[in-house]
């Protein structure tokens, strides 16, 4: 699968358009925050939205600065909250590769909406 900007801004405009009728977000909220508010999270569905299907090697390289104990943790925690799939391709040695499943290609728009919010902002600043 991949990353299209222009796609993923056009959804999100659709859904700004027509919000859900939430009527307690505080728990949308709550999980929203247990993706965003992880420092790795985030980047690996990023990683997988564009370079997906990811080896756990690649990944690794991918996330600059991540230490092998998160390398190794995050991507399990985001399979068990069904945003990327592991898929073992081989018995020898057991190379993995990760790829972002639907709820988290579902992610992108919302990923696209950061990326450029955090562009916008920092054209103002420089500005």
């Amino acid at each position: 699968m991949s990353f299209d900007t222009q796609t993923a801004t056009r959804v999100l405009e659709h859904a700004m358009a027509n919000p859900p009728r939430i009527f307690d977000p505080g728990e949308a909220f709550d999980t929203i925050q247990g993706i965003t508010g992880r420092k790795w999270y985030l980047r690996i569905v990023y990683h997988s939205l564009l370079d997906g299907p990811i080896g756990f090697s690649a990944l690794k390289h991918a996330l600059d600065g991540v230490s092998s104990k998160m390398s190794s943790e995050s991507p399990f925690a985001l399979e068990d909250q069904r945003l990327v799939a592991r898929e073992i391709v081989s018995d020898q040695p057991v190379p993995v590769e990760y790829s972002v499943t639907d709820r988290g290609e579902a992610l992108a728009p919302a990923v696209a909406a950061l990326l450029q919010w955090d562009a916008a902002f920092d054209r103002e600043e420089a500005d």
